[in-house]
């Protein structure tokens, strides 16, 4: 049972932006499986309403999973005081404001705001897609969570996934990480400087609770010309923002604390 739903998750996690529909045999080929595997897989989860089936046996992501995210963000109240915190950030600053969280050693993208008029940063994938694709160490809010583990469990994580680099400016070795994580916790905030996309720099921090754990990560994007004048403006404005969001949470999570 354990192994048919990990398969099926395996499933669900080839559809991409880029890769949005897969049939029996793409599965098959991509996860080593039997085509006949593969069909039973992509039946069961279309049964279930996580897949739509399309003429010619390709299916795509359905209906069904949208449910299940609406469900999680009800139980999870802490998102709607950062929705708030990121579009107050995103109209003040007129920058890209991402909220990220660390899921089974990859980027995982929750929300994202933007400034009136779009400010859209050219070059730069969507959001759920630019963190499903680049690694942690390659992005300022992966080296913001990244952070906030302990060393032996972030090597232990690079040996297993490696270090994949976008740039000529991406971290490649483990010391060269080492030492960028032991700066952000001292700093309390992480840059990356063209280090996932050309022409494109962000800023960083860990979003805490009231135990002192880190929930997430809020960035800002923002164009290299633009972050070069601005950065330390830019930093400052996020570091407050990140501060506010911090006490709100502590506030709303004593407060169910003590109901």
């Amino acid at each position: 049972m354990l192994s048919t739903v990990s398969r099926a998750f395996e499933v669900l996690s080839l559809f991409t932006p880029d890769e949005s529909q897969w049939g029996a045999t793409g599965v098959a080929r991509r996860l080593d499986l039997s085509k006949s595997s593969a069909h039973d897989l992509l039946r069961s989860l279309w049964e279930l309403g996580m897949l739509e089936r399309q003429p010619g046996g390709q299916y795509h992501l359905g209906l069904g999973l949208l449910a299940l995210s609406q469900q999680v963000a009800s139980v999870q109240p802490w998102l709607g005081a950062a929705r708030r915190e990121m579009a107050a950030l995103a109209h003040q600053t007129g920058e890209i404001i991402h909220l990220s969280v660390l899921h089974h050693g990859s980027l995982l993208h929750l929300e994202d705001a933007h400034p009136p008029g779009g400010g859209e940063v050219l070059g730069v994938p969507p959001p759920g897609l630019a963190s499903a694709q680049v690694p942690p160490q390659c992005s300022a809010m992966g080296k913001a969570l990244l952070s906030a583990l302990p060393w032996p469990q972030v090597l232990e994580l690079i040996q297993r996934q490696g270090l994949g680099s976008l740039t000529v400016n991406s971290i490649n070795t483990a010391d060269e990480l080492q030492t960028e994580l032991q700066r952000v916790r001292e700093r309390g905030y992480a840059y990356d400087v063209e280090e996932a996309f050309p022409g494109v720099c962000c800023i960083a921090v860990p979003v805490r609770g009231a135990g002192g754990q880190v929930k997430a990560a809020m960035s800002m994007s923002v164009p290299s010309p633009r972050f070069a004048q601005l950065k330390q403006e830019r930093r400052a404005q996020l570091l407050e923002a990140g501060y506010h969001l911090e006490r709100v949470l502590n506030a709303e999570e004593a407060l169910l604390m003590a109901q």
